[in-house]
């Protein structure tokens, strides 16, 4: 292919890509800094070039087609190759720049990530950040994000995964649900219990504890079902039952007193917090300086944890 060629194909590539992240023409052009209509001229060059429609659009709507998806995932591994050897010859490597999109849990991101991104963007003044903030598993190559934070049991995949983090979660409740109603010193004490539930664990209702070698799965009584933690945590700060929940989202709360451990020597298994982003031989280094700063910030006891929690009864 000739050097105009080739210029030409990475021009478009680069406009299907910005389109397919936004799915939307218009923001797409904003952010090339070019017209709707020279943007179209684009898409439609590069389609017909592959033979193939790779967008579906209607006057209100852009998606993928199914070559649309797959040619995506090959467009962003070629720009980040580029990206990778124009940093490289242009001795930038060891600068990470660019646009770098992040999707993060809402409340974890919102808690132990946003505070630290001041200090990050200090760091690494030529990295302009993009976060979303939600509760659902991204798909990271189709929806355009160059990494995201993920907190549970990971299926398998062909993402690349870093652990950042323990997750813990502890059974707690306010002391003044707990004066004067029946001790918790059993798992099999909670079935006389209002309790508490997050909805979105694959467990359900049930909570599986463990203390030594021993496992229980134990249950109480669903006052409460929700598929937000922060309404779990507000209820249990106002005496409704008891719950579990992160110790990143409850650590002030259990070192201020407002929330205790129930069930001493019980508790529900751990998870893992994790980076996870696209595989490729270049991994591009604004995604390794991001993945690296929340390492280096969590690693041993992350800072939520570093304070001891106070315990029901003292």
């Amino acid at each position: 292919m000739e050097r105009a060629a080739l210029r030409d194909r990475l021009e478009d590539m680069l406009s299907f890509t910005a389109v397919a992240r936004a799915l939307s023409f218009a923001d797409a052009a904003r952010e090339l800094g070019i017209s709707a209509s020279a943007l179209s001229r684009r898409i439609s060059r590069l389609e017909g070039a592959l033979g193939t429609a790779l967008l579906r659009r209607t006057t209100r709507h852009v998606s993928l087609t199914e070559a649309g998806t797959l040619y995506l995932e090959r467009c962003t591994d070629v720009l980040t190759r580029v990206e990778d050897a124009e940093a490289l010859v242009s001795g930038l490597a060891g600068e990470p720049r660019g646009r770098l999109r992040v999707a993060v849990p809402n409340l974890f991101g919102q808690l132990q990530v946003a505070p630290l991104l001041p200090d990050f963007m200090r760091r690494y003044p030529r990295i302009d950040l993009e976060f979303s903030f939600m509760d659902r598993y991204v798909d990271l190559v189709q929806e355009g994000f160059d990494v995201a934070i993920r907190i549970g049991t990971l299926a398998d995949s062909s993402l690349v995964v870093r652990r950042l983090a323990t997750n813990h979660r502890i059974l707690c409740a306010a002391p003044g649900y707990l004066k004067g109603r029946r001790p918790l010193t059993r798992p099999e004490d909670l079935a006389q219990h209002a309790c508490l539930y997050f909805s979105l664990l694959a467990e359900g209702q049930t909570w599986n504890l463990q203390r030594g070698n021993e496992r229980v799965a134990a249950r109480g009584r669903p006052v409460l079902v929700a598929d937000n933690a922060e309404a779990l945590r507000q209820a249990a700060l106002g005496g409704c039952g008891v719950t579990v929940l992160a110790t990143f989202l409850v650590a002030e709360d259990l070192r201020a007193g407002r929330l205790v451990k129930v069930l001493d020597g019980w508790s529900v298994a751990d998870t893992g917090i994790f980076a996870v982003h696209p595989p490729g031989r270049l991994v591009p280094s604004k995604v390794r300086a991001f993945v690296s700063f929340l390492a280096e910030r969590y690693a041993g006891t992350p800072p939520w944890e570093r304070l001891p929690a106070k315990r029901a009864g003292t």
